[in-house]
């Protein structure tokens, strides 16, 4: 999950506020929206601006009656009076970034490049408004005599922290110069993702019949049909995941894998005008000096401070701690793969190989093809099988909502009820890949739970699933399965969230806690019952019991590749932003290539996200963060062995267990204390080791 951290601004409010006035009454933006859905349908691009310059208008007058005021500070006063301020513009900023995440047109980036410099100027102006930091020390420094509960008492001390790490505390001098930091780092990220869109729609693969060879047809007529679309003749692949790895495990052509490999590993480093090599040297010197002026060693120090692991050395052991098992599997795969290779006169396995002939080695050790297995994944099925987990494990329903608006086409929604009934928040699933929606999948939030503010939460989750030709099925692979689970359960990490205060909402937590509910739920994607019942293909016929069981015998098969690749690129980002300056004639593909050599990483395996298009540290919350999804991973394991211990992975006690404990509890309360309510002690990493067969 990427999930856009949403900046405010006000600097645009002088200027529009008084022309828009008369137009305010018919912007749909602006009014009220029936059940906190946006109204899509109604809404149109040229709405925006003129909503952002009136939504700031009323958060700077809702952020200065606080400060403003000459009562003496009280949590309802200050505490809670912030929780309930700029209401509008939250709205007007979810509805928006959902849009330019997803459907990210020319108009829709010019909107973006305009609005975020005002949001992250807004921004600065309230966390580090000197008059706002003093009321909130204030009542910080007394908390033990002000009678909080519990949630209050977190509420306080997560708010404290927030406004000291955005520099409140600083200098004044020190602060001026943090906004700007802010400012220019905020406009560079929007940058960095419209260029990396950019470059990844030229780099698009448009090959012959020859070239797509080994195709299955349901590969072929989805390529055939982008082709179209793109007003051409032949096969289309787009240089995106969804697309490139099938095309590399099953293609036969080895110079056109070559080819569609090259396109998706060198987005974001290709010779052009969306190179975005000087964006991330920039950003790396940014994040330095606000580390410095925030007193912190360097980036990583800084951003760790607020997680679960606390130093970058914590988290570099735990990477290191499955990193080394994971590297010598890896060398033995490579050997494996090479003396079958070696038949077709391949002396070196090339990135381009790998999974051709993996899949080649995985059809010989499990009897299973990939193309004859995704006939048993449809989309349709797999969504049916994600919903039907989740209503044995917490009794929740569905129930279509065709009248609620998409913001796009192929959206759709439903609403999530209790067993009872009773309505839990609204969930907008876009799963398919267009040339405007950025790479990889997220969930996101169109509106937090809040007890205080009488609101459900309505969230969103986005993949990046290739479209089926017109009248076929969408299929996609176990892989594809997983990421489906994986969003829905940050899905539910904010609908389940049970929580007075919007601020410390559902996906509101560490990052290297957040992908624990995510990471967990994918474990039941591959339970046999589950496979049983809805893996199905197009006749209607169950998954043969002969291709579930190698399924589940290869779970383990190719691991050493697959985690090579996730943590070489957590370990780049660790060290990229443990750097206390930037060498002279810094080179992102250069510095990248020699830490590579360093952690001995095969040619062949390479990088999951290079610096040149990982956006998750350089267009999302997650530098020196990507760690997480291992650190999380290790709870998860964890997590899920209590299932597999109780006898029954379905257990309906220990799933509301589950609920209550983590998932409900939004930023409650301390996260390890979360999950040892839950598990009743903390995890170590065995549990991972095993689930990979790298133990």
């Amino acid at each position: 999950m990427n999930r856009r951290t949403l900046l405010l601004s006000a600097a645009a409010m002088p200027l529009l506020a008084t022309p828009l006035r008369a137009a305010l009454p018919a912007n749909p933006l602006l009014r009220e929206w029936s059940g906190g859905v946006p109204p899509y349908d109604a809404i149109r691009p040229v709405h925006y601006r003129p909503a952002f310059a009136a939504a700031l208008a009323a958060a700077h007058v809702d952020h200065r009656a606080v400060t403003t005021s000459r009562s003496a500070p009280t949590f309802a006063n200050t505490i809670e009076a912030m929780e309930r301020s700029g209401q509008q513009l939250a709205r007007v900023s979810a509805a928006f970034f959902t849009v330019a995440g997803a459907d990210a047109t020319p108009e829709i980036q010019a909107i973006e490049e305009a609005v975020v410099p005002d949001l992250t100027r807004f921004s600065n102006e309230t966390s580090l408004d000197p008059a706002m930091f003093a009321r909130v020390d204030r009542l910080y420094r007394a908390r033990a005599t002000l009678g909080l509960d519990p949630e209050q008492t977190r509420l306080l001390e997560e708010t404290h922290k927030r406004f000291v790490r955005a520099g409140a505390a600083l200098v004044p001098a020190a602060r001026t110069r943090v906004a700007a930091i802010n400012e220019e780092m905020a406009a560079l990220g929007v940058q960095f993702g419209q260029k990396l869109l950019a470059d990844q729609k030229a780099s698009d693969v448009l090959l012959t019949e020859a070239e797509v060879a080994g195709l299955p047809a349901d590969q072929k007529g989805a390529a055939a049909t982008a082709a179209r679309n793109a007003g051409k003749s032949g096969y289309l692949i787009p240089a995106g995941r969804s697309a490139v790895e099938p095309f590399l495990t099953i293609a036969t052509n080895r110079d056109a894998r070559k080819r569609v490999f090259n396109a998706f590993d060198r987005r974001g480093s290709n010779p052009n005008a969306n190179n975005t090599a000087a964006i991330i040297r920039r950003l790396v010197e940014l994040r330095i000096e606000r580390a410095g002026l925030m007193g912190a060693p360097s980036h990583a120090d800084f951003a760790l401070q607020d997680s679960m692991a606390k130093t970058p050395q914590a988290a570099t052991d735990l990477l290191m701690q499955v990193y080394r098992p994971a590297l010598a599997r890896a060398q033995e795969e490579e050997r494996a793969l090479l003396a079958l290779a070696a038949a077709d006169g391949i002396d070196r396995i090339e990135p381009w190989d790998w999974r051709f002939y993996s899949e080649k080695e995985r059809q010989r050790r499990f009897r299973l093809n990939e193309a004859a297995v995704k006939q048993y994944f449809p989309l349709d099925g797999m969504v049916a099988a994600l919903m039907d987990t989740v209503k044995r494990l917490y009794g929740i329903g569905f129930v279509p909502r065709p009248d609620v608006p998409g913001y796009a086409e192929g959206v759709k929604v439903w609403e999530v009820r209790e067993a009872d009934g009773a309505p839990i928040g609204l969930f907008y699933a876009d799963w398919f890949a267009r040339p405007t929606k950025r790479p990889g999948a997220w969930m996101g939030s169109l509106r937090d739970q809040s007890d205080l503010l009488g609101q459900r939460a309505i969230v969103v989750n986005n993949c990046n699933f290739t479209r089926p030709a017109p009248g076929e099925r969408a299929l996609i692979s176990l892989d594809d399965a997983e990421t489906l689970f994986h969003e829905f359960g940050h899905a539910l990490h904010g609908l389940f969230s049970k929580v007075r205060y919007p601020s410390l909402s559902g996906t509101a937590v560490s990052r290297d806690f957040v992908e624990l509910p995510s990471q967990i739920h994918e474990h039941w994607v591959s339970q046999p019952a589950i496979l049983r019942t809805h893996a199905r293909n197009a006749a209607g016929e169950p998954i043969p019991e002969a291709m579930l069981a190698g399924l589940l015998e290869a779970r383990t098969f190719n691991q050493g590749y697959l985690t090579v690749q996730q943590l070489s690129s957590a370990i780049l980002d660790m060290r990229l932003h443990s750097l206390r300056s930037l060498p002279a004639g810094f080179d992102a593909q250069a510095w990248e290539a020699a830490q590579l050599a360093d952690l001995d990483v095969p040619p062949a395996v390479g990088m999951r996200h290079r610096l040149s298009h990982f956006s998750h540290i350089f267009d999302g919350g997650y530098s020196a963060g990507y760690y997480a999804y291992t650190w999380a991973e290790v709870l998860d394991a964890d997590g899920f062995a209590a299932f597999e211990e109780s006898g029954d992975v379905f257990d309906r006690t220990l799933a509301t267990k589950l609920r209550r404990e983590i998932l409900s509890r939004g930023n409650s309360r301390d996260p390890a204390e979360s999950y040892i309510a839950f598990r009743g002690r903390m995890p170590d990493a065995t549990a991972l080791l095993r689930n990979r067969g790298l133990a």
